[in-house]
């Protein structure tokens, strides 16, 4: 008698634990860890929007005409985009922030959204022989610097489709 209520106090706790994880993640809307789903839905996310960008014939006269001040801006507006986008689509959602601080949170997800944001940009320049057109390595870095901008806003998109 005493072991049968032990299986049915297992199913029951079994059951509030499944309850418990269902209304964090459809009525909380708690964000999951950061996993290598995320990292691979950033990747396809930037390609989808940097492929777009790429193959704009004024691509490499607009990245020629980028100052200093002007790629220094659009590296600052990425990181801001960025930032915004960790906040607003994830941390903003974070139940006990005191556990899970902002600093924490936000390092990881920027680290591996910039870092994607930055190699799928270099990847589409060369992919596509832009590389090839222009005379300059700081040409090349000019093009990859102006991509990246719309990519790290493709590489958040699939987190913003899969939060809401």
């Amino acid at each position: 008698m005493k072991a049968r209520k032990t299986q049915q106090d297992l199913k029951l706790n079994k059951i509030q634990k499944d309850v418990s994880d269902l209304r964090k993640k459809i009525l909380e809307r708690v964000p999951n860890r950061f996993s290598e789903r995320d990292v691979i839905n950033a990747f396809l996310g930037a390609m989808f929007i940097g492929s777009t960008l790429i193959l704009r014939d004024d691509i490499i006269e607009i990245a020629a005409r980028l100052n200093l001040s002007q790629l220094t801006l659009i590296v600052l507006s990425t990181i801001l985009i960025l930032t915004a986008e960790i906040y607003f689509i994830g941390y903003k959602r974070v139940p006990n922030k005191k556990l899970r601080p902002f600093g924490q949170f936000w390092t990881k997800r920027f680290l591996s959204l910039y870092t994607i944001t930055i190699l799928v940009s270099i990847f589409l320049v060369y992919i596509f022989g832009i590389n090839t057109i222009v005379n300059s390595g700081e040409h090349v870095f000019k093009i990859v610097i102006l991509v990246s901008m719309p990519c790290s806003v493709g590489a958040a998109i699939p987190n913003l489709l899969t939060k809401y």
